[in-house]
This record gives C-alpha cells, sequence and structure tokens, in this order.
C-alpha cells in the first residue's frame, strides 16, 4: 500500500535524468536565484497550466507532481498525452463520484452494491460480500463493488496497479473496457457490423475450466481476452474466447501468485492491434478487428466458479455451492493511468460520422436498396441529426433522429 508521498517519490525517479546535480549547476541556480531576488513580482508574468500538467484536486496538488509515466516500454512510439480525466491515483480522503459510477446497474449473477467501494490510505478497495438478496424472481448469494468511468474512451494505453483478493477460487479482479448503448455501432474492415466490444485487460484468479486437462486453471493463469457481438442476419452473435481463441484469447502463466502484491496490468488499444502488458513487459498482442467502439474504462471484482456456472452460453447462479468461507474478500487497486496519442486525443469517436462519412454510409445503403440517390434529401437530413451543430452525426444524435422520425410517421 504506498501513501501519497511514496507515490510522489515514484513520479519523481521515473522522470528525473539524474540525482547528484554538478557543483556548477548549484552556483548557476544561486546567482539566478539572487538575479530574481532583485526583481519586482509584479514584473513576472504569470505562467498557465497546460491542460495536460497533471495538476488535479483529487491526484496532485498544485501541479507540483511530474506527470506519471508507464510502466516499461509501452508509449515508445509517438506523442502521448496523459488524460487526466480517466486515471486517479486514489489519494483523496474519499472516492471522486464526479468521476467513479459506483452504482452501475446489476447484471446476470453480479449485484453490484456501492457500499462495496470504498477508498482509504491511497487504495481503491472492491470488496465482495456474502449476502442473500432477490432480483426478480432470481435469488443471489453475494454481492460485490465495480467502479465505472462513464465517460467512455476507445483508444488509448490503459494501466492499473492492482493486487487480487484472497478468496480462491469464487471472485475474480477484473480491469476492463466495454461498450454499451444500443446506438453503438461499427462498421469494420471485414463488413461485419459489431454491436459490442469488451477488452479485459486483466481478469485474475478465473479458475476457468481447462477442456484439455479436465481441471480448473491454477490461481496464476490471468486471462487478457477480448469479447465482441456482431449483427448476422438480425441477431446479435457473441464472439468469445472459448468460441474465437484465435481473435479473442490469451493467457499468461505468471511465476507469481497474484494474491501476494500488487502488479502492474495495462493495454494499448490501437486501430490496428492491441497489445497487453504485466509489469511493464508485452505479453500478448492481437489484430484489432471489432474494437472500436467507445468504451468505459471499468474496475470490478465479479463472482466466479463454483458460485457460477454457465447455461445456454451465460453465467448463472449455483446456490448448492453457497458458503460464508472466505468472504468477505477484497481487490485492492493503487491507481489508474490512461494515456492516449496526441491525435487521439483529439479525434471524434469512431461512432461519430462526419458530413462526409454520413453521406458515403447512406449512398451505399441507398444503392444497395435500389434507391434513386437524392443527394441533397441527405445533406439535408444530416444538418438535422447534428443537432449541436459540430459538425459530427454522432451515434446518440443519429438515434435521437430516427426515433423521432418514426414517431411522425406513426
Amino acid at each position: 500500500m504506498m501513501d501519497t508521498a511514496l507515490k510522489h517519490e515514484k513520479f519523481a525517479n521515473s522522470n528525473r535524468a539524474s540525482d547528484a546535480p554538478s557543483t556548477c549547476r548549484l552556483i548557476s541556480t544561486t546567482i539566478l536565484t539572487m538575479f530574481l531576488g532583485l526583481l519586482s513580482l509584479s514584473d513576472i508574468p504569470a505562467m498557465p497550466l497546460s491542460p495536460n500538467d497533471g495538476s488535479s484536486s483529487n491526484d496532485r496538488s498544485s501541479g507540483s507532481a511530474p506527470i506519471p509515466q508507464p510502466l516499461g516500454d509501452g508509449l515508445q512510439n509517438g506523442e502521448w498525452v496523459f488524460q487526466e480525466s480517466h486515471s486517479d491515483e486514489f489519494n483523496a480522503s474519499k472516492i471522486d463520484r464526479s468521476r467513479w459510477n459506483i452504482d452501475s446497474k446489476d447484471f446476470g449473477p453480479w449485484s453490484w452494491e456501492p457500499e462495496n467501494v470504498t477508498q482509504q490510505d491511497g487504495v481503491l478497495t472492491l470488496q465482495m460480500v456474502r449476502k442473500d438478496h432477490q432480483r426478480g424472481n432470481q435469488k443471489l448469494f453475494y454481492t460485490s463493488g465495480m467502479a465505472r468511468i462513464d465517460e467512455p474512451i476507445t483508444y488509448g494505453y490503459f494501466e492499473a496497479r492492482i493486487k487480487g483478493c484472497d478468496r480462491y477460487p469464487g471472485a475474480c479482479p477484473s480491469f476492463w473496457l466495454y461498450s454499451s448503448g444500443p446506438e453503438n455501432r461499427y462498421q469494420a474492415r471485414d463488413g461485419e457490423t459489431v454491436a459490442y466490444s469488451e477488452i479485459d485487460v486483466v481478469e485474475l484468479q478465473q479458475s476457468e475450466f481447462d477442456f484439455a486437462t479436465k481441471k480448473h486453471f491454477p490461481v496464476n493463469r490471468i486471462d487478457c481476452n477480448l469479447h465482441t457481438t456482431v449483427i448476422r442476419d438480425g441477431k446479435r452473435v457473441w464472439l468469445r474466447p472459448h468460441s474465437h481463441p484465435e481473435i479473442c484469447r490469451n493467457l499468461f502463466n505468471s511465476e507469481w501468485d497474484p494474491r501476494d502484491d500488487y502488479h502492474v496490468y495495462a493495454v494499448e488499444n490501437s486501430r490496428d492491434e492491441i497489445v497487453w502488458y504485466i509489469d511493464g513487459q508485452e505479453v500478448a498482442r492481437k489484430p484489432n478487428l471489432y474494437w472500436h467502439l467507445p468504451m468505459h474504462l471499468t474496475l470490478s471484482l465479479g463472482l466466479r466458479y463454483p458460485f457460477v456456472a454457465y447455461e445456454g452460453g451465460e453465467r448463472v447462479a449455483v446456490p448448492e455451492q453457497t458458503t460464508d468461507e472466505g468472504f468477505p474478500t477484497s481487490m485492492s487497486v493503487d491507481y489508474v493511468r490512461v494515456w492516449q496519442r496526441a491525435e487521439d486525443a483529439k479525434k471524434k469517436s469512431a461512432t461519430d460520422w462526419t458530413k462526409a462519412e454520413y453521406i458515403a454510409s447512406e449512398k451505399a445503403k441507398w444503392e444497395k436498396n435500389g434507391w434513386r440517390w437524392d443527394a441533397a434529401r441527405v445533406e439535408s437530413n444530416f444538418e438535422e441529426i447534428d443537432s449541436n451543430n459540430d459538425g459530427l452525426a454522432s451515434g446518440k444524435e443519429r438515434q435521437a433522429w430516427f426515433a423521432k422520425k418514426a414517431r411522425e410517421t406513426k
């Protein structure tokens, strides 16, 4: 567990070129200080803060601490910008609720309760507790914690320092990104229409079933997988690690137990490929076929085997396995840090279309349906869709426009 002072010391060490200034440098500094002392303070102009100077009331006071640098060699190519909006050192006295959503909607066998997410002594803690409860007709037996940044992001370098939970098997500490919302659609280069993107930066202690050995994987098996759904013949089709391992599955067998100490887990999502890192070393790489939708950066402690099982391709609770042994249990997060390439930090989302992109998409659709092309009408539609006049037809704006037209035709 690192306190604020130690973190600041770490940043300084990562950026410091030399620890021992020369005598000449000390003398020069002294002379410069004396000279400045002769000047009136009013003659010295204030220096404006850069938008990415790392200052934050939550993480780095008064911009005094250097901007964090990633562990290892993940950001060697290009110009990168630290994203304060998606990063947190967890140094504040309480969770930044303007940044983190800790009361996400429940789904499947997972019940996310805000009281299971706490912040203290520079660490975010997500716990899982034994608690009987009911959601609809479904009886459930555990609640857990999730922390999600609702502001979506697509491309970048995502890094977190995490310590696993004591309970094994049964709970899975996870750092991941996932898309949401029916307005999210992406036309992949191979022609597939993508309706969901999920990148698992890391899933610890899953204890998934090994079909080769007919046993569950040991605690040091670390998963760095991909999940997606595509629309085929009007139906959603899942592409998962088990069904499509060549594009979705990555595994890493560590020499250490993730429950014992903190380790740094990271992924870079770019337009061409996805690369995973553990403790600064590359461990997996996949071509980026379908992971271009806006996604939510998420930390969670999810229920796993033996308390859930697969049924019809989905996880469901297993009541007969319920136990108090090993609960409550918790995962710890020292920090989350995100960088984006300079060009990505300025660009639109993959689901936001420029006027030219919108017209090209509509023209292809009109030709496919055998309609007589009407450029003026399509351009007029774009102007209606672009409700905030930012020159883009976002996914939400398109969805709202189509809903409006549907109401008008009734």
